[in-house]
């Protein structure tokens, strides 16, 4: 027993000099993956959705679906130095018709966050190294109220009924269920391709029957072509 006993307390004393070591260790910053892949910006980068919008009232819901062409088309630098590209964004409301301009936006990628800016308003789409474990506030560069951005899950595999991909990420913007609402704002980005897909949801039910919305909207924005 008394020699149990040594052993145990060299052992201990061993891993507690093994652990201060390790803990001592200097973290190597150079060679920590930030996942820039995830947000891909490049002169003539060209991706088409199908967008899908669905209105709810008291007459019941009205559904309008639509192309959504965005391109790259050129880039320059702002006042902080970084590179900004521009994101022209078009549209057509069927197959058979052509593109028109619908608007442009501006996006930028720098070492800690991937910026849009939509309308004026600049959004944090990703922040920068990416884990599982990191949220932000993505309206923390506009007027808007804070809004806490998280990572449901990262490097899983994503497919829709046209794409499939080995490496995603979501990221959830806002989510809320009870009896009387739903809301789901969500993102998905695929590793040198980037977003995927987006949905914007926000309904309510009537009283007592969460089978049947009241009043609301429901967005959806699917990739067909890269």
């Amino acid at each position: 027993m008394e020699r149990f006993l040594k052993i145990k307390k060299r052992s201990s004393y061993h891993y507690f000099w093994f652990v201060l070591f390790i803990s001592c260790q200097p973290i190597d910053y150079e060679n920590i993956p930030y996942y820039h892949n995830y947000f891909p910006l490049e002169i003539g980068n060209e991706k088409e959705f199908l967008i899908t919008r669905i209105t709810h009232n008291s007459f019941g819901k009205d559904t309008n679906s639509y192309f959504l062409k965005e391109l790259i088309t050129e880039k320059f630098n702002d006042l902080e130095g970084d590179t900004v590209y521009r994101l022209e964004r078009y549209s057509k409301s069927d197959s058979n018709t052509t593109y028109t301009i619908k608007d442009v936006w501006t996006t930028k990628l720098n070492y800690n966050n991937a910026l849009l800016t939509e309308e004026n308003e600049i959004f944090i789409k990703l922040i920068f190294p990416l884990n599982i474990n990191v949220f932000w506030n993505g309206n923390a560069f506009n007027n808007r109220p804070y809004q806490e951005y998280t990572l449901e899950s990262i490097h899983t595999p994503y497919q829709n009924q046209l794409f499939s991909f080995d490496s995603s990420l979501t990221v959830i913007q806002s989510y809320k269920l009870n009896l009387l609402e739903y809301e789901s704002a969500k993102e998905v980005y695929v590793s040198s391709v980037g977003l995927v897909y987006k949905e914007d949801i926000e309904v309510k039910f009537v009283p007592g029957n969460q089978n049947i919305i009241e009043e609301g909207y429901e967005y959806y924005q699917e990739l067909i072509s890269n």
